[in-house]
């Protein structure tokens, strides 16, 4: 006689109240992930102190993390040290936004067209290929040590990853769900909301993460070449005093402050692109 054994297999669904709930399994890399980086970070540190007793570092009065973290507490309680970091940010923000206004509809703009994307394939590629940072001098020039060079140098670092990508959004749309949207007789704001958006929305991504990064970097580094205000030129005046310990703890705001945006960037990832079958995997 066969006995019926009750199991629950793995994502099997189970009733909740009239409502079908998926149970999945409890993710288990996420820990082990957080362990290797918890360690990497820490043979990080060790490198650091010993590199720190070495002629070589000593010779440049090199500070060593214990000395950099608590200069980093000191600064964190002053005035000046958060007006750079919100200069920085601004700046950063400004970049990105114009980047994403810019870049977003001009490249699905020439995705969508073979003719445009002729037209604009070599001054795309011959364009892009041009540093930023070589441009502040010009930028120097035309602005000053301001705030509109910096937004500007960081543009110019962040729009092609994105314009770059929103190209490749229009060229490779899925025509079907285009004809299938139109079949249905959809609006077309709802054609842009449910089928434009979240089929372009999955190429653009990677460029966004790639320009939020790289907008990043420009700022700081325009700053530091410009002395403009925020971290770079917090660093450049921390370098003239012959201030070791400031300039590695603002240095060590900027890597904080890039953490900080990445880990926003993710969460934000999560939410939009929770269809993705990227995000899907994680679960499992």
């Amino acid at each position: 006689m066969i006995q019926d054994v009750q199991t629950r297999p793995v994502g099997a669904l189970r009733p909740a109240r009239g409502r079908v709930r998926i149970e999945r399994p409890r993710p288990r890399r996420d820990a082990r992930e957080l362990l290797i980086q918890t360690g990497v970070v820490v043979l990080a540190v060790i490198v650091w102190y010993l590199f720190t007793l070495t002629p070589l570092a000593q010779n440049a009065r090199m500070p060593g993390p214990v000395q950099t973290i608590v200069r980093f507490g000191e600064l964190a309680v002053t005035e000046p040290f958060w007006v750079a970091i919100g200069a920085t940010v601004l700046a950063w923000a400004l970049a990105l936004l114009l980047s994403i206004v810019v870049g977003i509809p001009v490249g699905l703009a020439i995705g969508r067209s073979k003719r445009a994307q002729d037209s604009t394939h070599f001054a795309i590629d011959f364009l892009r290929t041009i540093p930023a940072l070589a441009l502040v001098p010009l930028l120097l020039l035309l602005m000053g040590p301001s705030l509109g060079m910096v937004v500007s140098a960081a543009f110019l670092t962040a729009v092609w990853p994105v314009l770059i990508q929103s190209i490749y959004a229009g060229r490779l749309a899925d025509p079907a769900l285009h004809q299938m949207a139109r079949s249905f007789r959809l609006s077309r704001w709802d054609r842009v909301r449910y089928v434009l958006t979240p089929d372009a929305l999955a190429f653009i991504w990677p460029g966004l993460r790639l320009a939020v990064t790289a907008s990043l970097l420009s700022t700081v580094a325009a700053q530091l070449i410009g002395a403009a205000p925020g971290i770079g030129s917090a660093i450049l005046l921390a370098q003239l005093s012959d201030r070791t310990d400031s300039l590695f703890a603002y240095v060590l705001a900027a890597c904080f402050l890039g953490l900080m945006i990445n880990a926003l960037l993710m969460w934000a990832q999560r939410k939009v692109l929770w269809w993705h079958p990227s995000m899907r995997d994680r679960t499992k």
